[in-house]
């Protein structure tokens, strides 16, 4: 049988307030481009592929390594690839054409998560070496479409399940959690606390994060934030190295042909739940699935990737001090 799985919930946080606090003033966000790329099939050019039923697809996911190089999931390329200052600075290929996402950890080494044709995360070193594989399907995932995300942290390798909890499945070395240790939410990127985010009311706009100690269970804060128009769908979940949450959504006006005035709302969170800043970005205008779309640096830079009519570009965004 499955190991067993058993999950604490944090313990209660404090009662909610009557009504979400007032988010800051939201302002346009310039950005650089840190990355730009055609479509096609050269080094320094991602794959595309225009779905005859459902949405096209091109890369997938991307990240940001400690030094700063961007390294892009290039799926229908089957391969990795990663840009420092902009230009092409190596790639690795993909034994697979099926991996949707990507993670790193601090050291360094890369995650990658195939949900549907292996149904494996598998663990490179930083020139793409494969370290360790490990099935998905197991404890309390009983299949792989059910894992919504990778992660990584110094004390190993998660999978997200149906965006709530999370599983280990790999420990630091990179040998299988036969446990299958199981967590709140995500792990923070200093490895202390654990994180969620929830649409608390998708018409009106209000979103909660909320963020549990790690290694006590105890809720350190849950914020709920009006964003002042309907919350299409929640796009990113992160932290920095300084323990700041960050939090991106989409709004705008659903219709039937699309939506309507849409935006990218990204919301930083200081260390006590409040939030300190709001930018406004564009929404992708494609329509490119995307499983990976945004994710902020160590030093709380935030980085979107969208897709254009020509290729691909990452571009990095930061918050005032």
């Amino acid at each position: 049988p499955p190991p067993r799985v058993t999950l604490t919930p944090p313990l209660p946080a404090p009662p909610r307030a009557p009504s979400p606090p007032t988010p800051p003033a939201a302002r346009d966000a310039t950005s650089t481009v840190v990355v730009r790329g055609r479509w096609g099939g050269q080094p320094g050019e991602f794959g595309h592929s225009a779905q005859t039923e459902g949405n096209p697809e091109g890369p997938m996911a991307f990240t940001v390594t400690p030094d700063g190089a961007v390294v892009v999931l290039d799926t229908q390329n089957r391969r990795v690839q990663r840009f420092a200052d902009g230009r092409l600075a190596g790639s690795f290929g993909l034994a697979s054409g099926a991996v949707q996402d990507l993670a790193r950890t601090p050291d360094g080494r890369l995650v990658s998560l195939d949900r549907l044709a292996t149904a494996a995360v598998t663990l490179h070193d930083a020139d793409g070496a494969t370290i360790a594989t490990t099935r998905l399907v197991g404890g309390s995932i009983a299949e792989g479409g059910a894992v919504t995300g990778v992660f990584a942290d110094a004390r190993g390798v998660y999978v997200e399940r149906e965006h709530r909890d999370v599983v280990r499945i790999l420990d630091a070395a990179g040998h299988e959690d036969t446990a299958r240790t199981a967590l709140w939410g995500r792990p923070s990127r200093d490895g202390r606390q654990l994180l969620r985010a929830s649409i608390d009311d998708r018409v009106r706009g209000v979103v909660r994060v909320s963020v549990a100690a790690r290694e006590n269970g105890a809720m350190d804060w849950s914020t709920a934030v009006p964003l002042g128009a309907t919350v299409v769908q929640l796009v990113m979940l992160d932290s920095d190295a300084a323990g700041l949450v960050y939090m991106a959504a989409e709004t705008g006006t659903p219709t039937p042909d699309g939506v309507r005035d849409a935006v990218i709302l990204v919301l930083r969170f200081d260390t006590n739940g409040a939030a300190q800043g709001l930018l406004r970005l564009p929404a992708p205008a494609g329509a490119e699935e995307v499983f990976r779309p945004m994710c902020v640096d160590d030093a709380g830079a935030v980085y979107a990737m969208m897709a254009t009519a020509e290729g691909v570009e990452v571009r990095r965004y930061t918050f005032a001090s």
